[in-house]
């Protein structure tokens, strides 16, 4: 019984390494179901963190050889993703300031469910690899040794599933588990479907996927089906669909951010900036410390003349998030726009000594020859021009550095 508490200590305490370790070593002698249960949890969620497989939702459109259900190529005009964004100033200044991303330190997942599931199984079988020196080969646990009487019945059940379809990346295994579950139980809940519908959206199934996930929510109204049609529909590039479910998910869950914050993405998408902006308003009303909210609002105050409130907002990311070469880059070009010139380079000082890229790196020296041309000093812009390019071949550095040397070729000659 000791040991059992330990394992399961070890387990509540997230030390799922050496929770591992000690399972193996325990079940080699005794056929304990508990201990196996404890060890296939414990290598699902190392499998989930590894891969980011907590719910891995697809927010943007992938191109996959292996769908293929018949899909119209072509959409109605207005209905779909691929349309003209126009901004509400002009392009030439969004092009010379060049800010280090769009969401500044959003992590933009853009992998598909297929390759998450992959990442997945080779990190947790390297991880039960360095445990035990060897892996299941096949699921330590069989539901057909189970009551269907047995109170543990579900519990192992999912869990199975879980180890199976995470850890295994088998999906066709993890169907006829689900498909037994449902054979044995007859009133199954909404979660099996909703996990059928995982397996059918890693297979590229998106129409079985929307059957399943329309059955689910009859049985439970759960927010994680409703972002699962989300995705689905803005990987399907429907995006009006998508948004006609959002609406549906907020009827039910009032102002509940992950919902909102989708309509604001897919409103972005199709390049309805402002509308998108007044979704990120609700959302950084919910929660002041979105990051992604507030970022979004300070790009678009700042590229339509107000850079004084983008450094606000600025401001409060640098104040609640970890500090990162974005933020200060940002907040050197909104000081730069706000003429308070004692920060700028501070600012950009900050975001040279956090970069790690080299690609952040470039762009920062690029961003400090327009604040070069800015003050007038052509001889510093054309370092940091020659900077950038040295680093990277930046090629908007490279086509301000020619005609940087033509300005001064022309200054010269007045001057002789």
């Amino acid at each position: 019984m000791d040991i059992e508490y330990r394992i399961l200590n070890l387990y509540k305490t997230k030390q799922y390494h050496k929770c591992i370790k000690i399972s193996q070593n325990v079940t080699k002698n005794v056929n304990n179901k508990f201990v196996e249960f404890i060890r296939m949890r414990a290598m699902t969620v190392q499998a989930k963190i590894a891969g980011n497989g907590y719910e891995e939702v697809e927010f943007y459109a992938h191109n996959d050889d292996l769908i293929n259900t018949g899909i119209a190529k072509t959409s109605r005009p207005g209905t779909s993703f691929q349309r003209e964004i126009k901004t509400a100033n002009n392009q030439e200044r969004r092009l010379a300031t060049t800010t280090l991303g769009s969401r500044t330190g959003t992590a933009v997942r853009a992998r598909t469910a297929h390759s998450a599931l992959l990442t997945a199984s080779r990190f947790s079988r390297a991880a039960t690899a360095a445990a035990a020196g060897s892996t299941y080969s096949d699921a330590p646990v069989i539901l057909r040794f189970i009551s269907e009487d047995d109170k543990y019945f579900l519990p192992a059940a999912k869990t199975l599933f879980e180890y199976i379809f995470y850890c295994e990346s088998n999906v066709r295994k993890a169907i006829e588990v689900i498909f037994q579950v449902k054979k044995l139980d007859e009133k199954h809940d909404w979660w099996w479907s909703y996990s059928l519908a995982r397996c059918y959206y890693a297979l590229g199934m998106h129409r079985n996927t929307e059957d399943c996930l329309r059955r689910s929510l009859k049985q439970q109204k759960h927010i994680s089906v409703y972002l699962r049609l989300v995705a689905m529909y803005v990987n399907l590039n429907q995006p009006l669909s998508a948004l006609d479910v959002c609406k549906q998910g907020l009827s039910v869950f009032h102002e509940y951010t992950p919902l909102l914050l989708e309509q604001a993405r897919i409103h972005e998408m199709m390049g309805n900036s402002a509308v998108a902006v007044k979704y990120y308003r609700v959302v950084a009303l919910q929660n002041p410390s979105n990051m992604e909210a507030v970022a979004n609002i300070a790009m678009y105050n700042f590229y339509n003349d107000q850079p004084e409130i983008a450094l606000r907002y600025y401001r409060r990311i640098l104040a609640t998030h970890i500090p990162g070469p974005e933020i200060y880059n940002n907040l050197g070009l909104c000081c730069l726009y706000c003429n308070q010139w004692d920060l700028i380079i501070p600012c950009f000082r900050q975001a040279l000594y956090f970069s790690t890229s080299l690609e952040a790196r470039s762009n920062i020296w690029f961003n400090l020859a327009h604040v070069s041309f800015a003050s007038g000093d052509l001889i510093l812009a054309r370092r940091c021009l020659q900077n950038s390019l040295a680093i990277t071949e930046h090629p908007l550095a490279q086509k301000a550095l020619l005609s940087l040397n033509s300005r001064v070729k022309a200054q010269n000659k007045e001057g002789l």
